[in-house]
């Protein structure tokens, strides 16, 4: 045995590809291939995480979580049986040839090294490991000086990333420039290989971090099915410019649908996505993404897309942008915007990416500076909307702020004392062309200070409050009487608030018993000159027992004389302090009636209660959670409306299940639409490799399913395929000619492991209708990440 110290030894191997021979059972044991049986067979501690789907797995010799020695801090180690040194000065190592130097290894038969021990070559049985690497081969050159390297007949596996592979030839270059000749590539088992790449040319940048493969053939079940002359891909985690997953479907009105995202990494500050997109039967549609991030401005981006002559909306140009921008200025002043535009009022339905419904029937323009100093906020906006819905006349149309500059503050003492101050002063704008009603502008200013006494403590809270709501208008318009344009309002108004806790031990648990009272005054003032810039009645729910407005907006101020009522209980887990029940139950008595509204020519509120609201939350044990709300109007002599919902998501967090109803009555006295509608949602694994998946949401009052989504998915080692129909109706009155209400779609999925996969965009639809979707998801993820 003989040791050598001398420079750097190192050959680092970024996968992803190699070429075509078949695998016998010693070269796949040789390569680290190791069964299901025989990972259970080894001591917990040893195990390796498996894929569920996946018969076995990879297990390199140097695991990859190791980190690679620095070749200039350190020895390498040079083992052999024999050694023999020549006149000129050549060593010829011969059997069971190792070479070591922390977080690297090649064996091989024999190896000869050169004089000054710069170069060497190696034959027979070579194997060459770096952390979560392995390559073998027949016959390797190295040059330990300038770092090249030719290796013959070799295969390679990565467990890092599942992959395996084979090439006739790897040559690295001094400058790190792999090259793999004649190669092949798959993420799939030895021996069950249901796809793999086979090129002729492979070269691996790792200066620039990308791949490039020249005339490769996928082959699916060992038949050649799609031919590429030329790809590239990202072989670490830096950015780069590339095509990114594409995507496909087909639907009942644009036909086939196929985008095809390209990503440029333009500076590393600012990158850019341009997305061809090729619909059968509307023509050829642009989009595309431009995302920057500035020192002083923070982050932004600029979508938008534009589809040219649409045959199916009279052959006009339809088009879509949006600039966001979030950044700090300084540490306590914030750059907000929002800023939208829409062609047309049917854009998103038709237009909209896959299967992700999207309509608004506003388009938001805000640009907002915020100033935050300990704990006062003043913000500066600028507001507009685009309507896009042709229905909606000028007088039913948002008012533009512009601007509005809003303070808001509070500043707790030490001895419970807590003043706090609104106040805000807003130009409001809103032009109308069609006669649908008086042309009403002006400014508004709104001061509002308060004085709080808090006292808390383990036994409850006690908060008495006092405030002064004063509004001033300025007002201007066709709408308005030129020698009556000022409003002046002042209401004060006080509260108190208190609530009491009782706990007592029920077995394992701790139940508690949360009375809760809150008194509101403030004397009527006649409103019905003002006008109604920003401000709509509130939906009643149980939290509003406790609010001191039954208005949003700033255009009202309440008249009230009224109590709450409320009682809260809980269900404690005493050994994990987990919330096992809530159930909360309240109401409202007026002392007198309501004279401040809306529209002065509405009815006076004249109810005595506002009725009982209650609502339930109870996580019911193994996976299964309710929750139920309920509004009973005495008014209506019936609930006035109500919901209930059943969720099941186990910790596996590999299934989840959801039955909701809601109901709603209709009530024009709070502006409340009659809705009565059911759903149901789940995901369900078939074994270890099937997947049922399923969202219905149905309209018990016009007897119509409003959306319908029906998916499979089979899940295999290295590959996976989701199928699914979608089934939907489209707002009639934002329905483009040529469209149809009743929207279908088909749409196909396949990801090959390892490889870019092919996208509808399903998953942004089942986030947000199908709760519990993102858990389920994110377990899936990390699950694959750590294979």
């Amino acid at each position: 045995m003989s040791s050598y110290p001398h420079a750097l030894l190192s050959l680092v191997l970024l996968v992803p590809l190699a070429a075509s021979a078949e695998a016998a059972d010693t070269s796949r044991t040789r390569l680290g291939w190791t069964s299901r049986e025989q990972i259970n067979a080894l001591p917990a501690a040893e195990r390796p995480k498996l894929d569920p789907t996946c018969p076995g797995t990879w297990i390199t010799p140097i695991a990859a979580n190791v980190k690679i020695a620095d070749p200039t801090l350190s020895n390498i180690e040079v083992q052999a049986e024999d050694v023999h040194y020549d006149s000129s000065g050549t060593s010829t190592l011969m059997g069971h040839v190792s070479i070591r130097q922390p977080g690297r290894q090649i064996d091989a038969d024999n190896a000869e090294l050169t004089q000054d021990q710069n170069q060497g070559l190696f034959r027979g049985n070579i194997m060459i490991a770096e952390p979560g690497l392995l390559l073998t081969g027949d016959q390797a050159e190295f040059d330990f000086s300038t770092q090249h390297a030719r290796i013959e007949r070799t295969e390679f596996v990565s467990s890092a990333i599942h992959a395996h592979g084979r090439a006739d030839r790897i040559v690295r270059n001094e400058k790190g420039l792999i090259t793999i000749a004649r190669g092949e590539y798959s993420t799939c088992p030895p021996d069950a290989r249901t796809w793999y790449f086979v090129a002729r040319n492979i070269r691996l940048n790792q200066e620039s971090g990308r791949g490039e493969v020249r005339n490769a053939v996928l082959h699916l079940m060992d038949i050649p099915v799609l031919y590429l002359p030329y790809f590239n891909f990202p072989i670490d985690d830096r950015r780069q410019s590339g095509m990114l997953t594409p995507r496909f479907g087909n639907t009942n009105d644009g036909g086939f649908d196929l985008a095809v995202p390209v990503y440029l990494n333009l500076a590393p500050n600012y990158d850019a996505t341009l997305t061809p997109r090729l619909m059968t039967r509307r023509g050829t549609m642009l989009e595309g993404e431009f995302r920057y991030l500035l020192p002083h401005l923070g982050e932004g981006s600029l979508t938008g897309g534009y589809l040219p002559s649409d045959p199916l909306y009279a052959n006009l140009d339809r088009r879509s942008l949006t600039w966001k921008q979030t950044g700090n200025l300084t540490p306590a002043l914030q750059l907000k915007t929002n800023v939208n535009y829409v062609s047309d009022n049917a854009y998103f339905i038709d237009l909209g990416t896959d299967l992700s419904l999207t309509n608004t029937t506003f388009q938001e323009r805000t640009g907002e500076l915020i100033y935050t100093r300990d704990a006062w906020t003043l913000t500066s906006r600028v507001q507009g909307f685009q309507t896009i819905d042709p229905l909606i006349v000028d007088y039913d149309k948002p008012y533009a702020r512009l601007p509005q500059l809003l303070l808001v503050g509070s500043k707790p003492s030490a001895r419970g004392w807590q003043p706090g101050l609104t106040t805000e002063l807003t130009y409001f704008e809103r032009t109308i062309n069609d006669n649908s009603g008086p042309e009403v502008n002006g400014a508004r200013y709104r001061l509002d200070p308060a004085l709080s006494y808090v006292v808390e403590s383990g036994w409850g809270h006690l908060t008495p409050t006092a405030k002064l709501h004063t509004l001033n208008y300025e007002l201007n318009g066709s709408g308005v009487p030129g020698e009556n344009a000022r409003r002046d309002q002042a209401v004060p108004s006080m509260s108190l608030d208190g609530g009491l806790v009782f706990e007592r031990e029920q077995g394992r648990f701790l139940q508690t018993l949360e009375p809760r009272a809150f008194y509101l005054y403030a004397p009527y003032q006649d409103q019905s000159d003002l006008p109604n810039f920003d401000t709509a009645n509130t939906t009643f729910s149980y939290q509003q027992l406790f609010r001191d407005s039954r208005f949003s907006g700033g255009d009202r101020l309440d008249d009230a004389n009224q109590f709450s009522l409320g009682l809260t209980s809980r269900f404690i887990a005493g050994d994990s302090g987990e919330e096992i029940v809530r159930a909360s139950a309240g109401e409202i008595f007026y002392l007198r009636d309501r004279k401040v509204r809306l529209d002065p020519n509405a009815a006076i509120a004249t109810d005595k209660t506002s009725g009982l609201a209650a609502q339930l939350a109870a996580p019911i044990g193994r996976g299964w959670s309710g929750t139920a709300d309920a509004l009973w109007t005495p008014r209506l002599e019936h609930s006035s409306q109500y919901s209930v919902g059943f969720n099941y998501l186990p910790e596996t967090r590999d299934r989840l299940a959801n039955l909701g109803y809601s109901f709603r009555r209709d009530d024009p006295g709070i502006g409340q639409k009659a809705l009565r509608q059911a759903s149901a949602s789940f995901v369900q694994p078939v074994g270890i490799n099937w997947q049922l998946l399923a969202l219905w949401q149905y309209d018990l009052r016009g007897s119509e399913t409003q959306d319908s989504l029906l998916g499979m998915q089979y899940e295999a080692c290295c590959w996976k395929v989701r199928l699914f129909e979608r089934r939907f109706l489209a707002d009639p009155d934002n329905i483009s000619q040529g469209s149809q209400r009743q929207r279908s779609a088909f749409f196909i999925e396949v990801e090959l492991k390892g490889l870019a996969g092919i996208s509808s965009g399903v998953k942004n639809l089942l986030s947000n209708n199908m709760f519990g979707y993102n858990q389920l998801m994110n377990n899936s993820q990390s699950s694959t990440e750590s294979r």
